[in-house]
Formats: structure tokens, sequence, C-alpha cells
């Protein structure tokens, strides 16, 4: 099995493939690698928490639901 911060520095060796999008408060930065997709989810001024998933799609929501939960525990 491929150690995370090997699939963490194949996307960040080409910026061009990084996308970024914000939701609610936090930044998601993601993208391809030759396994599947990466994502990196943090908070102005927090550290980033590491996802990865097979495709685009599940990338995306399962960021997005990490995001509502941590969201509801701050409650």
């Amino acid at each position: 099995m491929t150690p995370q911060h090997d699939l963490a520095s194949q996307v960040l060796s080409d910026p061009d493939q990084i996308e970024e999008v914000q939701f609610q408060d936090h930044r998601i930065r993601f993208g391809p690698t030759q396994t599947g997709w990466v994502s990196f989810i943090a908070r102005q001024g927090q550290r980033p928490t590491i996802l990865l998933a097979s495709d685009r799609e599940t990338l995306i929501a399962e960021a997005q639901t990490l995001i509502r939960r941590r969201s509801a525990d701050r409650r």
C-alpha cells in the first residue's frame, strides 16, 4: 500500500492539476493521483485532513460530509 504522503506528493508535483473549492468555512484542495484522488481539507489556520477516494465526485462528497460533521460537532 502506498503511504499517504507519497499520494500527496504526486498531486503537489504538478500544481496545474490541483483544483480548489470552498465549502462552508473550509478550503478543499484536490487532485488526481496514479491510484485515485487525494484532497486536503482545512479551515483557516488549521492543519489539513487528507482524504482519499477512487474518483473526483466521491472525494468531493466525502469532503463535504466530513465538513458537515465537524460543523455539527462544534455546536
